[in-house]
């Protein structure tokens, strides 16, 4: 089960670091001022050694203008035995 929760952990990421490389062309600055937060936390984020509160999810859709539901759209937990 860890291991599918890492995967959509690295999935959403992936989905947010997409768009933030097409909105804010790579500036970490500019993205985490718009998201409310440090430039470090960004960093951290995308270089996946962190991940994320709900309400920092919230934030980063955001600031991407993509709903949370768009991030996670086709992303779910097999049903275990």
């Amino acid at each position: 089960m860890q291991k599918e929760l890492d995967d959509i952990k690295k999935e959403v990421t992936q989905r947010i670091y997409k768009e933030f490389q097409i909105q804010f062309g790579g500036n970490n600055r500019q993205f985490a001022k718009v998201v409310g937060c440090n430039e470090k936390t960004i960093r951290l984020l995308f270089d996946h050694n962190q991940g994320m509160s709900l309400n920092l999810f919230f934030k980063l859709a955001a600031a991407i203008n993509m709903t949370p539901s768009d991030l996670l759209k086709g992303l779910e937990m097999k049903k275990g035995d």
